[in-house]
């Protein structure tokens, strides 16, 4: 992939202030629709010399169409954003290996460091700083590093990240940008207010035609086909969305001159190869603790448990630790996906950015041989014990922590059970107890298919009637005698489930079973059942093992 090409044309700064224009020009043209409309009928009422009703009908549209403007881009407050009550607040007493690091990429790079650090559970980084005057006047400034970042990035690879933040600060012809980002805030929230009022309007107007199209109906009369649209809102709404779609093409660009910017300010701190590398790593290190979350921190959950303190985001460095998972990852880093250029997203596509840094000059700083940047943080899993307690919603204080093995164990032995509801609601409807040795029972007795015909069955095995039902029946019957007979063994500690970083939960059956249950499963439901073989596994599959 070649390099991008250098901006040409208007400079960044140009570019800033053009987009500062257009957001004055922004509440420009909601005050000009207001007062045009209103100017209007004044003047025409002045004109006239009179209000008839004609006239009043066009002053109740005018104030029509002016009451949500001066709501919606006027009046209502914008919600704060996540700001500096976010995360978990370290001090220079408490992490002074990270102050130092962070207070020397600072000085490198020649701007003035952050005046409070906090941690975040996400893959990301960042420095605000409290502005006046549309940022024109400097203030306190607050960085936040996400903790998946400190779990999988190298020291130089991090050093690469806070080099790219502080680069926004260093480059003084993009000094307007942060008026860029609180321009689009303020006009997404003018939209997304224009657009939630028409969808209420466009509701109730829905209703309405219900309502009357229910009416004709009683009365034998047609229904007329009309649709509701959401007046005079939505067409509001579509008007400041085209504007819209101007400013962020402006504003955008802007953002993304900086962000190649503070890349090559990175590259001069960090390294070409360090800052290339943080680059690839950032995208799969979302991905991989999106799916550590989902496939393990949180599969407990709903069972009520969590893993130990520290571990619910700690544990990423366990699962980045193990040599599958890093292959996995070594693998896809080296297939980044293909991206799109988004003309309305903020940064550039990762592809282009890695592309524009690997063709600068080669600076002899290789990008492996700094450790994990875990090690800055003093006493780690402690402060991510503490991360948890300010990041995490309140019901997590009321899970029971286990250890990764139990937390494994007792997740899958729940799902176990929930997969063998329907088998065993099947069996107490029969009148029958709800065990594996009843339903062997109840196949000697000849009632295979009828149990099976009590089991829940998709669209295609209802279809189906005769032989053919029983056909697609049978592995449907089998698999539920699989689950019912582990459950059992499950249940009596003759079975149990492994945890692993590398796999999915493996499933350890009793010596000998590996080769013998699936045979004996294929007995059991043969149209001459057979149970035999699998009574003599449950017979033989060893005590259950004595409690501790």
């Amino acid at each position: 992939m070649g390099t991008p090409a250098r901006p040409t044309g208007m400079s960044t700064a140009g570019r800033a202030a053009l987009a500062v224009a257009m957001l004055v020009g922004f509440y420009l043209l909601a005050a000009g629709l207001v007062l045009g409309v209103l100017g209007a009928d004044v003047a025409l009422v002045v004109e006239t010399g009179r209000l008839n009703p004609a006239i009043g009908k066009l002053i109740l549209l005018s104030l029509a169409v002016a009451y949500p403007v001066l709501r919606v881009v006027f009046l209502t407050r914008r919600p704060r954003e996540r700001g500096e009550a976010y995360g978990l607040p370290v001090t220079r007493e408490q992490q002074p290996e990270l102050w130092a690091r962070v207070d020397r990429i600072a000085e490198r790079t020649g701007v003035r460091g952050p005046a409070e650090i906090r941690l975040i559970p996400e893959v990301n980084a960042g420095v605000r700083e409290d502005t006046k005057l549309l940022g024109l006047i400097p203030g306190k400034r607050h960085l936040v590093i996400g903790a998946p970042l400190l779990i999988g990035l190298t020291e130089a690879e991090l050093d690469s990240v806070l080099a790219h933040e502080f680069g926004h600060y260093s480059n003084r012809d993009v000094r307007l940008a942060g008026v860029t980002v609180a321009g689009r805030s303020a006009i997404l929230h003018t939209i997304h207010g224009l657009h939630a009022r028409a969808d209420g309007h466009q509701a109730q107007q829905q209703a309405e035609l219900r309502a009357k199209a229910a009416k004709r109906l009683a009365k034998g009369k047609k229904v007329t086909e009309e649709k509701a649209g959401g007046g005079v809102d939505r067409a509001l709404a579509k008007l400041f969305t085209q504007y819209a779609k101007l400013y962020f093409r402006v504003s955008e660009s802007v953002s993304r001159r900086q962000e190649y910017a503070a890349d090559r300010s990175a590259a001069a701190i960090a390294g070409r190869d360090a800052t290339a590398a943080a680059l690839r790593r950032l995208p799969l290190l979302d991905a991989a603790e999106n799916f550590y979350l989902h496939r393990y921190a949180t599969i407990g959950w709903s069972a009520g448990l969590l893993p130990m303190p520290g571990q619910v985001y700690g544990g990423l460095a366990e699962l980045l630790a193990d040599p599958k998972r890093r292959q996995e990852l070594a693998e896809l880093a080296l297939e980044p996906a293909e991206e799109e250029a988004d003309p309305y997203d903020s940064h550039p596509p990762i592809a282009q950015r890695v592309a524009a840094i690997e063709a600068l000059p080669d600076d002899g700083r290789a990008a492996e041989g700094s450790g994990p940047a875990l090690v800055l943080l003093h006493e780690a899993e402690r402060t991510l014990a503490a991360l948890e307690s300010v990041c995490l919603v309140p019901e997590a204080a009321t899970k029971r922590r286990v250890t990764w093995p139990e937390l494994v164990r007792t997740v899958c032995l729940a799902d176990c059970r929930e997969d063998c509801q329907p088998i065993l609601t099947a069996l107490t409807s029969a009148g029958l107890p709800g065990t594996v040795e009843a339903l062997l029972d109840a196949i000697d007795a000849g009632r295979t298919w009828e149990l099976a015909g009590r089991l829940p069955r998709d669209e295609q095995a209802v279809a189906p009637t005769g032989l053919a039902a029983r056909e697609a029946a049978r592995p449907v019957f089998r698999s539920t005698l699989g689950r019912l007979t582990v459950l059992a063994l499950a249940e009596s500690g003759r079975a149990h489930w492994e945890f692993s970083w590398s796999t999915a939960a493996v499933l350890h059956l009793p010596d000998g079973w590996d080769e013998t249950f699936s045979a004996a499963l294929d007995a059991a439901v043969a149209d001459v059942p057979d149970t035999a073989p699998l009574r003599t596994l449950l017979t033989t599959a060893g005590p259950v093992p004595a409690a501790h």
